[in-house]
C-alpha cells in the first residue's frame, strides 16, 4: 500500500537514512510525497502530505550533504502556489515539483562516481526512495524542524 487513509498519519513508517548522524539527533528533514487530487480549486490539507505509507527522514549531519544539491535548482517556483523561493529552507515546508527533483537527481548522479563508497551508498539509498516516490506523486513536501 502506497497511500494511507488521510486520518492514518500515525501509521506512517519513516524510512530513516543515516550516514554521519548520531542516534540522539533531533533536527531533521521529513520528505512527504503529496497525494495529488484532481478536484478543481484543490487546496491540499496537512493530511494529504502525511499519508504516504513510507516517508523519508534524514537528520541534520546527513541532510547537510543534500542541501547543496537542493540549492542548485533554486530559485524555483513553489510547486503548489507558484511563489518564487530563493533558497531551500531547513526551517519550513519546501514544496518541490517532480521536474525540480529530476534536476536534483541528475546533479547527484553526476557526482556519484567520485564519492567514497559509504557516501555513495547513502546517496544511492536517497535516490532509490526519491525515484520510487516520484512514481506516485508530482510534488514532495520537505519539512524541516530546525
Amino acid at each position: 500500500m502506497i497511500w494511507l487513509k488521510l486520518n492514518d498519519c500515525r501509521n506512517q513508517i519513516y524510512k530513516e537514512l543515516r550516514l554521519y548522524t548520531p542516534k540522539n539527533e533531533k533536527i531533521l528533514l521529513n520528505f512527504n510525497p503529496l497525494k495529488i487530487s484532481e478536484e478543481p480549486n484543490w487546496n491540499p490539507s496537512w493530511e494529504e502530505w502525511h499519508c504516504y505509507a513510507v516517508p523519508l527522514r534524514i537528520y541534520r549531519q546527513d541532510y547537510d550533504l543534500l542541501v547543496d544539491y537542493f540549492n542548485r535548482v533554486y530559485p524555483l517556483k513553489n510547486a503548489f502556489d507558484g511563489t518564487l523561493e530563493s533558497a531551500f529552507g531547513v526551517c519550513f515546508d519546501n514544496w518541490i515539483c517532480k521536474d525540480d527533483w529530476l534536476k536534483i537527481i541528475s546533479e547527484i548522479e553526476q557526482d556519484l562516481e567520485n564519492m567514497p563508497d559509504e557516501k555513495k551508498l547513502f546517496f544511492m539509498a536517497f535516490l532509490e526512495w526519491l525515484k520510487n516516490a516520484l512514481n506516485h506523486t508530482s510534488i514532495i513536501v520537505v519539512e524541516g524542524n530546525q
